[in-house]
């Protein structure tokens, strides 16, 4: 599942199963700010040989769930893109959703 959210200078993270621990998700995000600004505890770590999300924590399931939730209960802004404080994360948002608009069109009322 990836994930952006705007917490701390905002973030995107992708959320998958953790392998060898079932009780556990894996966190992982291109920077280390990405994890740590959703999950400030997290033990953040880095593989030793180059992949995607080079930055990873190993999270219990529902500390994840737990963050996420209170992340959803007090979302204030109307405009997610907007409450992004990194500029190149907001750039990165503007392309993917421009990529979303080419792929899925804006809706019957456009």
């Amino acid at each position: 599942m990836w994930v952006a959210h705007s917490a701390g200078n905002g973030g995107w993270v992708s959320i998958v199963a953790h392998r060898y621990k079932p009780n556990h998700l894996m966190v992982r995000a291109r920077t280390r700010d990405h994890i740590l600004s959703m999950w400030p505890n997290a033990e953040v770590y880095t593989l030793e040989v180059p992949h995607d999300y080079q930055y990873r924590a190993d999270i219990l399931r529902e500390d994840v769930a737990e963050a996420l939730s209170l992340y959803a209960g007090n979302i204030e802004y109307e405009d997610y893109k907007s409450s992004v404080i990194d500029s190149d994360l907001y750039s990165a948002l503007v392309a993917v959703w421009t990529v979303l608009i080419r792929t899925f069109g804006r809706g019957p009322l456009y």
